[in-house]
């Protein structure tokens, strides 16, 4: 059942196309990380937009040219373009309905909130949306990274969390893909920590910084 989520923070609103698929800490941290932290300019890319909460909380970045905001499940897709239009976006932000293997381009920023969870690692749900939003079905982790390294500018950067329970298998993705991390945030909760990692296509490795 659809409803609507009202950020009066930063004065939007958000239709959720079910409960399963409500507005997590994930996006919200995601989201103020890369306000904070973001020092590029340019065409930005999403890897699984949803339904949309990320792309518009940091479309107001004065640095953001364009956001290309993928998502493969056409149902999601359409209430994503619902909020880009509700919150009068459509100039900043391009919605695309495809798996994020068939885009090609180049892009400056990179950033997702992935489907993190292993397919043997708990039951499944029972809604088709959210067990594609939440489980690698389409795009596993290993997946992300190569498509990450492929879609990115040489020196451009990327934004992703993760939990840490996977951190070490992301730092191989990461290095394998001959990229680096420059920063990581340990955010720590009750059932979870929540990992997120900043980094970059090319240059020299450097030092991790713990933020």
């Amino acid at each position: 059942m659809k409803y609507v989520e009202n950020l009066e923070s930063v004065n939007k609103k958000i239709t959720i196309l079910n409960e399963g698929l409500k507005i997590t800490e994930d996006a919200i941290l995601l989201s103020k990380f890369i306000k904070k932290y973001n020092k590029k300019s340019g065409e930005f890319l999403e890897i699984g937009a949803g339904q949309g909460i990320i792309s518009i909380l940091i479309s107001e970045i004065s640095k953001v040219s364009k956001i290309f905001a993928v998502e493969i499940q056409k149902e999601i897709f359409e209430i994503l373009g619902k909020n880009i239009k509700n919150n009068f976006l459509e100039n900043k932000i391009i919605p695309i309905n495809k798996n994020i293997k068939e885009i090609t381009g180049q892009f400056d920023v990179i950033f997702s909130n992935p489907p993190y969870k292993k397919i043997n690692s708990g039951k499944l749900p029972k809604k088709e949306s959210e067990k594609i939003s939440k489980f690698e079905i389409f795009l596993t982790l290993e997946e992300l990274f190569f498509e990450i390294k492929r879609l990115l500018k040489n020196y451009g950067e990327f934004f992703v969390i993760v939990p840490n329970d996977r951190l070490n298998e992301v730092f191989s993705y990461v290095y394998a893909n001959k990229m680096n991390i420059l920063e990581i945030k340990i955010n720590k909760y009750k059932t979870r920590d929540l990992v997120i990692l900043h980094g970059k296509k090319g240059g020299k490795n450097s030092e991790i910084k713990f933020l």
